[in-house]
């Protein structure tokens, strides 16, 4: 089952240099949640339990990732970290940013988002619950 089509990259291009090759970037499409599904196993189980419940949000989440995995790739395919170009006396340079630029990869943040993480900060009593000072729940 595919979470995202084509068009959903497509339409979602800023700028110029939108791909046209509808094909091509399927074929990313499914690099790209192939590598998803890698990640997060359960991510699958856990869309259709929200669908049952009549809830799309974790679905569009997914698609937000494989959108951005896809139009990374297609605006660094080959996954440079900086590039110059000198004319005369003008340079122009452009730097990519995070730590595989124009990889198939998701960051940190897309990661913790289909792992339903938050993000916050927790904490674990190390009190016994048996214990006569043990608060529960905090």
């Amino acid at each position: 089952m595919s979470w995202a089509v084509a068009e959903d990259v497509i339409g979602s291009w800023i700028g110029e240099g939108a791909p046209d090759d509808t094909g091509l970037v399927l074929k990313w499409v499914e690099k790209a949640e192939r590598e998803v599904r890698r990640k997060v196993p359960d991510l699958q189980a856990r869309i259709d339990a929200e669908a049952d419940e009549g809830d799309t949000d974790l679905l569009q989440a997914t698609v937000d990732v494989v959108v951005a995995m896809v139009t990374r790739k297609f605006r660094n395919p080959e996954s440079i970290r900086q590039t110059n170009v000198t004319t005369g006396p003008y340079t122009t340079s452009k730097t990519y940013g995070g730590d595989l630029p124009g990889d198939m990869a998701m960051t940190d943040d897309e990661l913790a988002k289909l792992q339903g993480q938050s993000g916050g900060a927790y904490s674990i009593s190390m009190i016994p619950s048996h214990s006569p000072f043990a608060v529960w729940p905090l």
